[in-house]
């Protein structure tokens, strides 16, 4: 019975102490959760709390779906050192110093074994659990990484800890760089990448974040995932389509470039624009940088106003016609080429000799003095003023383009009632030939274009589609800012007056023999204010061809040019020349001689991608000289003055690679090896792929068309 007795004591003592714990841990659970919520939260959010994360970009395509910018993937890498036990350590971290004294130095510190054992044992010691090993490791880096010694056995026993980011990357580097735009951290995005950021950015996510280090401390601001981010997928943004076609926007660019760089000019811009729809096909924007290169630095041909110069004359023209003086035969007394408006004399850039000449002719030999004495004549009184407005805003002239970029400024004109006190007797004179009033290129081009549209003004646009994978998400169809910016005949007067530019004008030294042209040079001095300084100009020229049915019109301006030469049908006009001969030819596939032409012959082999070793063969058994740097692997060959060059071809693994250039069989072998399932459209070489290369390859189907 006593013992009896005893054990019922036992158990209540126990059971006693139970209630006891019970009520003080649930004392403590309310006291945490209740009366000491706010301060516990706020410690909790401190050190770990659930973030937004941005999806990945989508991507940005010129025509035909040719990449144009992308995100690619880069892992930052940190190791657990808590987690990882003795004997798994002491094991294998011999080995891994041994492997990171190896590894890439551009994403892993370059030390040497026994300084990354020494780091490694250190980190240990302190149980560190973000020891870092390296940042911007591509997906190939990370791959490689990720089986090293003690490192290969994951998170939980090896310590692994990756945060993935993506980096934008554009495969044709400046072309069309700053109308493609920059994709910056912690600052305003520009271009398309910041107009359409909205679509690009695609919806946000969330994800489980611990700081790295104590708040306050150097590591205090980093944070890492709790999850390994490969375990989610991270959601996408909408890919944009543009109008941008790459093989006009390579000829618009270097065609400038050589412009740029012959002229010694501080920078320069050429916008090539479809006249029917408004479409820009191709845009260079060229900035001098301190050591005289040139860079896309500022998208000028959007943004950058300044007096146009002599290709305002066309507006002139088109109002005086407008408004009555419809005979393009009229007599105009050109003094010789000097005359005096108030109290300013104004006189022609080239002396010509002569004392009248047509209204058509004084715009062909763009006669400052012809076409500021009509303007002079028609609207230099109060009404005039009102009138010669009504007909600049009647041609757009006095609003933005509405492009889908931001950052166009509206024009500078002035309001003759608003501004009364800016107008003089000289300032009728000067607007006509292109001072006093403020455009940007993209805006006189888009004057230029309704004139070759028929009238028909469109509004430019670089965005054709906005798509989530398959699926088409906007369409961007073409848009009609006015139907009609003067009466039809009066269109057509101005289209022939700009032939004759070319034709017997100050742009004849353009004429080709391979496409008709149409346009009007212009040369605008920029520094007129200061006597003091020497001379600064800017050439441009802008027009439309082919002349009779107009496809394609451009802007091209010159902007201080230093080499001697600065008239624009000089220093924009060859450019203009250049590209229209090109593109003309590249669209009617004319295979013809052209100076300067992009087609070329040649007795060898041209450029060829492949198998390293199937070259060497085919080369050899022709008995052509050649040097291989392949390394037997897959290979770019480019014919050289004396011998074949075969170059090794990098292949990225887990990205789809370029194939275009390959045969089949080589093509199907790398895509298969990276696990996509191929399907072959035609026969021959590989001319479009379906996935672009650059994108993850994550065992999609992908067709190859051939030809």
């Amino acid at each position: 019975m006593d013992r009896k007795k005893e054990l019922l004591w036992r158990a209540y003592l126990v059971m006693f102490f139970f209630v006891i714990a019970s009520v003080v841990i649930l004392f403590k659970v309310f006291k945490i959760s209740v009366l000491e919520k706010d301060k516990w939260r706020q410690k909790g959010e401190a050190n770990v709390k659930w973030m937004v994360v941005d999806a990945d970009r989508g991507n940005i395509y010129a025509e035909e779906s040719i990449l144009l910018s992308t995100s690619i993937q880069f892992f930052e890498v940190r190791m657990d050192m808590s987690v990882i036990k003795s004997d798994v350590f002491n094991a294998g971290v011999d080995s891994l110093a041994y492997f990171l004294s190896n590894f890439d130095p551009s994403v892993i510190a370059p030390k040497s074994k026994s300084e990354w054992l020494k780091s490694l044992k250190a980190a240990r010691k302190k149980k560190s659990k973000f020891f870092f090993i390296g940042k911007g490791l591509d997906i190939e880096a990370y791959s490689k990484l990720k089986k090293a010694p003690i490192l290969r056995l994951g998170k939980m026993r090896g310590g692994l800890i990756a945060n993935r980011y993506g980096k934008r990357f554009k495969p044709f580097q400046e072309l069309a760089s700053r109308t493609i735009g920059v994709d910056r951290e912690n600052a305003d995005r520009i271009g398309l990448e910041g107009y359409f950021d909205r679509f690009l950015k695609g919806d946000t996510d969330q994800r489980l974040m611990k700081r790295l280090g104590r708040e306050g401390t150097p590591d205090g601001n980093v944070w890492v995932p709790v999850f390994d981010p490969s375990e989610n997928e991270i959601k996408r943004g909408d890919d944009i389509y543009t109008t941008i076609n790459i093989d006009m926007q390579d000829i618009v660019h270097h065609e400038l470039l050589k412009a740029v760089q012959k002229n010694k000019a501080s920078g320069g811009v050429a916008i090539l624009m479809e006249v029917g729809t408004g479409a820009i096909k191709a845009i260079s924007n060229l900035t001098q940088s301190s050591d005289s290169t040139y860079f896309e630095m500022y998208n000028q041909a959007v943004a950058r106003l300044s007096e146009p110069g002599s290709t305002m004359k066309l507006a002139t023209m088109l109002a005086a016609m407008e408004d009555g003086m419809t005979n393009v035969d009229t007599i105009i007394d050109l003094n010789y080429g000097v005359k005096h408006f108030s109290d300013r004399i104004m006189y022609d850039s080239e002396k010509h000799g002569r004392k009248f000449a047509t209204m058509a002719e004084s715009f062909e030999i763009s006669s400052n003095v012809g076409v500021a004495s009509i303007a002079n004549d028609l609207y230099n009184s109060r009404d005039g003023r009102i009138q010669w407005i009504k007909r600049l805003k009647q041609f757009g002239l006095h609003e933005t383009t509405g492009i889908d970029l931001d950052g166009e400024p509206r024009p500078e004109i002035k309001d003759p009632v608003k501004d009364k006190d800016k107008w003089y007797g000289t300032t009728i004179p000067w607007m006509a030939h292109g001072y006093e009033l403020m455009m940007t290129p993209l805006q006189m081009l888009n004057f230029y274009n309704a004139v070759a549209n028929d009238g028909k003004m469109m509004k430019p646009y670089f965005v054709s589609e906005i798509r989530r994978g398959d699926e088409l998400r906007k369409k961007f169809d073409p848009v009609v800012l006015r139907s009609q910016i003067a009466k039809p005949e009066n269109i057509l007067k101005a289209r022939k007056m700009m032939e004759g530019v070319i034709l017997k004008g100050t742009g004849e030294s353009l004429k080709s023999e391979h496409v008709t042209m149409a346009g009007k040079t212009g040369t605008a001095k920029t520094n007129y204010a200061n006597k003091s300084e020497y001379a600064k100009y800017n050439g441009s020229f802008c027009g439309y061809f082919p002349a009779e049915e107009p496809m394609y019109s451009m802007m091209v301006v010159i902007y201080e040019p230093k080499a001697g030469v600065f008239y624009g049908g000089a220093t924009a006009g060859p450019v203009f020349k250049n590209v229209a001969e090109k593109v003309y030819a590249m669209k009617t596939r004319q295979v013809k001689s052209l100076s300067d032409s992009i087609y070329t012959t040649t007795s060898t082999p041209g450029k060829a991608i492949g198998y390293g070793k199937d070259f060497g063969q085919i080369f050899d058994f022709l008995e052509l000289k050649y040097k291989d740097k392949s390394d037997n692997g897959f290979a770019i060959v480019n014919p050289s003055d004396n011998a074949m060059m075969i170059a090794e071809k990098k292949i990225k693994k887990a990205i789809v690679p370029d194939v275009s250039g390959m045969g089949a069989r080589d093509a199907v072998f790398l895509l298969e090896n990276a696990g996509l399932k191929v399907k072959i459209s035609g026969a021959g070489k590989v001319v479009k792929q379906s996935l672009h290369p650059g994108v993850s390859a994550k065992g999609q189907s992908i067709i190859l068309y051939l030809n």
